[in-house]
Formats: structure tokens, C-alpha cells, sequence
């Protein structure tokens, strides 16, 4: 057999005990002193003669034979060494070699030293067959192997918002700071998929040589915690928003509110304000600043000359500076202590302590009440009612006052107005150029093809124009219809109402010229009347 590493042989003759030294082949390790030593006492060979052996491994270039002892000792079969590694994730096997007379080991006498060695897990006999077949001596050979354990990862949940919503004002290329969007929160949809847990992966547990169980090491559960307006998905997975809000992570807990509360003023701090839900303002609104909410906006402070618009109600604690650019804007009602030189719209109601020289317009009615409950200046529009302490100053101040309208509706009359006289500066310019290309023609005079294809494109186009306006002439019609009809409205007046007032029912007018008190405007038989209330 071809041998790498050094080895030694016992070589027992009548006159004492010898060993043998082989030097190894090239790339092979050398004999060392320790382990001859380590083997001479696994054989019960004590009185050895250490520095012939010492010096014979010292300066061993080719095969040595050293008496280490007068004593006749027994032969000695292979020697068979098992390790194991300190972490006991493997076994090394290792065979001496036998004395010159000496037995060799076969597979059983492996085997029955594994059994001796405990090894339960991992031994290969393939690895045990060709140790035997090459029977390298003083070599290392992994025979077995444990399992390593799979660690498994700790359960971790991603969120799909921004966790940490920051107020940054935008620099614009002009270089200056645009102060109205900031990034204050984050809003969602109903049905938008919010925060997505990857379950944890516990691992496989592995085996050591000995056949002990070695188990992965620990990893973190996580959950999915949440509040109200938040679903859990069949398979746990995934949370789901059930409104359209605003989200937020508080700790390890999502959660949507439909009402989105600003701490503080609408100001540069905040800039412009849009949401899904719900809007409270717990401080003001200052000029310039817009806040837009598809549900209902609350301001617990004043709102100066900013813009507020809402799906549903507007509500302020106080009122409204509007500096007569001031908005508000509501789907629904609009609630307010007092409006002052702003521009109010609700899809239904507003009701307030007082209105000084500003525009308000309702679908329903106007009613202002409370201590004061005047109405001074502007422009007030209502379907049916507007109720007031007081209307109007001793100073004459004009006040217009008009129901029976919705404004809406107005305001559509008025865009088919424009829509037409648009239709009809059009239909003029084709009708100009009609005649141009006929002139041409009876003079005798020849159109390219250019010009002969606007001329048939133009009579075409003054068709299509004219049926433009002959239908948007019949929806202004049914709109001033409407607008013309009979109301049932009143204006109640419960305390004065003073001269300067113009009174405007179904387009029926009346004009104030004298102070009257505790009374009520209506239209009867095509003419405004006033009576007690």
C-alpha cells in the first residue's frame, strides 16, 4: 500500500521490542514524538527508551528501526483511535498499524468500536469500507457526521405606509418653499392592504455523533395587532382597512381613523390639509391654507381667509374672518358662530350666529340665531328659507336676500349662458369662413384642396354646433324653469328688518323702504308679501 503520512510499526523479536519509523511522502505529515508516546502507553509499553525514539523522529529521512526496550512484549493487533470534536459534530477514526506478526482489524472490529465509542448518528460504512481498503495508517478520517440544525428566522411584519411621517416643506426651482404640502400623514383606501406579517420559521432541529438532539436557535413570534377600522385577512396575514382614512403605527399597533385631528394651527407647520375621512382642527386656519376632507371638517379656532371644502359638514367653534377670500364649502351643512366678509356654500344648511357682508348660499335654508342673529351686507341664497333676528343697519346698508333658488342651479344656468354664447362665437367664425369660400366661388375663383376640405369640414361643423346649441339652449330652459318656479320659501324676520334690504322670491322683488319688525316674506299670487309672524 502506498502511505502519505509517516507512520510506525512494533517489531517484536527474541532480543526485545523495536519500532519501526516511516518517514512520510511529500505533502504527508511527519511522525511526531507525542503521538508515538500516546500509542506506545495505549499498548501497555511504559519502559521505552524516549530519547533513542526522539532522536531517531528527529532527523528521520528514511525508514528507522530503534529498539525501545529489552522486554519481550505481546503482539499487538491495529490499533483502532476514534475522536470526537469538541462541538461532537463529527468523528475522526484513525488506525495504527499492527505489530509485524500482529492482526489486522476488519469492519466487525470497527464496528464494535463505534459501539464502544457511543456513536449513534452519522456513521457512514462507506467511509468505514474505504478506510479499509486503503488502510492509510496515521491518517484522520471523518467516518461520521452530525446534523446541522436549520435556524429558522424570527417572524417579522412589513408595513405598506409610511411609519414615520415627516414635515418637510418642498423647495421649488424658483427657490423659494412651497409651505402647503407636507407630508403630515399617511392615507389610505378601504381595502388597501396596510401591514403583511411573514410568520416566523421555527428551523429544524439537528444531531449530533452521539444521536443528542441539537435545536435551532430561538426565534421571536410576532402578531398582527390592530384598532377598529381594520380587518384581518383569512390566512391571519395580512391587515386590510375597512375605511378610507388615515393610518398610523402607534408602538406595534396599526391603526385608521376615519377622523384625522391637526394638533395645532393650518400654517406653515402643517401646509395644506386633504383626507379621506374626517378633519378636526384643533387650533385656526390661516389665510391662504386649504383644507379639503371628503367627510366633515371641524375647526375648534377661526378660520381666517382659508379654503375649506367638505364632502359633508363644516363645523367651526368659532367662525369665519374671511377677508373676503375666505372659503367655506360643504356637501352638507355648514355650522358656525359667525361669518364674517367670506364666501359660504352647503349642499344643505348653514346655520350661524351672524353674518356680516359676506356671500352664503344653502340648497335648504339660512338660519341665523342667537344672541345677535344678524344679517348686515352681502348676498344671502337660499331654496326655500332664511330665518334672522335682524337684517340689514340703520345705515341703509344694502342686503340682498333671495330664496326660492337653488344656487346650484344658478350657477349651472349660468355656465350654460357662457356655454352658448361660447357655441355661438364659434358657429359665427365657421359661418364666416363659409361665406369667404362662397364669394370665392361665384367669382369664379378656384379653392385648393386644403381649402375645399374645410369648406365641406365647416358645413359639417356648423351642424354639429348648431345641435350644440339647440341643446344646451333646451337645458337652460328647464333650468330657468325650475328657477322660475313658485316658492313655498319664506324670510322670517323675528326681531327688525331694516330699510335697503332687497327681497328677491322666485325672481319676484321686493324692495325694503321702511323699518318693520317681527315679520315674514312670502309669495303669494305672483307677489311678494309681508306679513306678522
Amino acid at each position: 500500500m502506498e502511505y502519505t503520512n509517516g507512520y510506525f510499526q512494533l517489531d517484536i523479536r527474541e532480543d526485545g521490542t523495536y519500532i519501526r519509523l516511516y518517514p512520510p511522502k511529500e505533502g504527508g505529515e511527519a511522525i511526531s514524538i507525542n503521538e508515538v508516546m500516546g500509542y506506545l502507553e495505549k499498548v501497555k509499553i511504559t519502559d521505552y527508551r524516549l530519547p533513542e525514539i526522539n532522536a531517531a523522529i528527529t532527523n528521520l529521512s528514511k525508514n528507522r528501526l530503534v529498539k525501545i526496550t529489552d522486554r519481550v512484549v505481546p503482539e499487538c493487533e491495529e490499533k483502532i483511535v476514534i475522536k470526537v470534536a469538541k462541538d461532537k459534530m463529527f468523528a475522526i477514526l484513525r488506525i495504527y498499524p499492527p505489530s509485524v506478526k500482529g492482526n489486522i482489524c476488519d469492519k466487525k472490529g470497527i464496528m464494535a468500536e463505534v459501539s464502544i465509542a457511543k456513536l449513534k448518528y452519522g456513521v457512514s460504512e462507506k467511509v468505514i469500507d474505504y478506510i479499509l481498503e486503503k488502510k492509510e495508517y496515521c491518517r484522520d478520517y471523518i467516518f461520521a457526521k452530525g446534523l446541522k440544525p436549520v435556524e429558522g428566522k424570527s417572524a417579522n411584519i412589513q408595513y405598506h405606509f409610511d411609519t414615520n411621517p415627516t414635515s418637510k416643506p418642498q423647495l421649488l426651482d424658483d427657490g423659494t418653499i412651497d409651505f402647503h404640502k407636507l407630508n403630515i400623514f399617511s392615507s389610505v383606501k378601504q381595502g388597501d392592504i396596510l401591514a403583511t406579517l411573514i410568520p416566523m420559521d421555527e428551523g429544524k432541529p439537528g444531531m449530533d455523533v452521539y444521536g443528542n438532539v441539537i435545536s435551532p436557535l430561538k426565534v421571536k413570534n410576532a402578531y398582527l395587532k390592530h384598532g377598529r377600522n381594520i380587518a384581518v385577512s383569512n390566512d391571519g396575514l395580512n391587515l386590510i382597512s375597512q375605511i378610507n382614512g388615515d393610518v398610523k403605527l402607534e408602538g406595534d399597533t396599526v391603526f385608521v381613523s376615519d377622523t384625522y385631528t391637526v394638533a395645532a394651527d393650518v400654517d406653515v407647520s402643517t401646509g395644506d390639509i386633504e383626507y379621506e375621512g374626517n378633519i378636526v382642527v384643533t387650533g385656526n386656519v390661516r389665510s391662504g391654507f386649504t383644507v379639503r376632507a371628503k367627510g366633515d371638517i371641524e375647526v375648534r379656532g377661526v378660520v381666517e381667509a382659508g379654503f375649506l371644502y367638505a364632502g359633508g359638514n363644516i363645523i367651526l367653534k368659532r367662525g369665519m374672518q374671511g377677508m373676503g377670500k375666505g372659503i367655506l364649502d360643504a356637501g352638507q351643512d355648514v355650522v358656525t358662530k359667525f361669518i364674517e366678509n367670506g364666501n359660504v356654500y352647503a349642499g344643505k344648511k348653514v346655520n350661524t350666529g351672524s353674518i356680516l357682508h359676506s356671500v352664503v348660499e344653502a340648497k335648504d335654508e339660512v338660519i341665523v340665531s342667537g344672541k345677535t342673529g344678524f344679517v348686515i351686507g352681502g348676498n344671502i341664497i337660499a331654496k326655500n328659507n332664511i330665518k334672522a333676528s335682524s337684517i340689514g343697519n340703520q345705515m341703509g346698508m344694502v342686503t340682498n336676500l333671495k330664496i326660492g333658488v337653488d344656487p346650484k342651479l344658478i350657477e349651472e344656468a349660468k355656465k350654460l349662458e357662457k356655454e352658448i354664447e361660447r357655441l355661438e362665437e364659434e358657429k359665427l367664425k365657421i359661418v364666416q369662413m363659409l361665406e369667404l369660400f362662397k364669394k370665392r366661388l361665384s367669382e369664379g375663383k378656384k379653392l385648393n384642396n386644403d381649402q375645399m376640405r374645410l369648406l365641406k369640414d365647416a358645413s359639417i361643423k356648423v351642424k354639429n354646433v348648431e345641435e350644440g346649441i339647440a341643446l344646451t339652449s333646451t337645458k337652460l330652459d328647464e333650468c330657468d324653469d325650475i328657477i322660475n318656479e313658485k316658492s313655498d320659501g319664506r324670510i322670517v324676520v323675528t326681531g327688525t328688518i331694516y330699510p335697503g334690504v332687497r327681497i328677491s322670491i322666485s325672481n319676484r322683488n321686493y324692495y325694503v323702504r321702511e323699518e318693520r319688525h317681527h315679520c315674514q316674506f312670502r309669495l303669494d299670487d305672483e307677489v311678494v308679501v309681508v306679513s306678522s309672524c
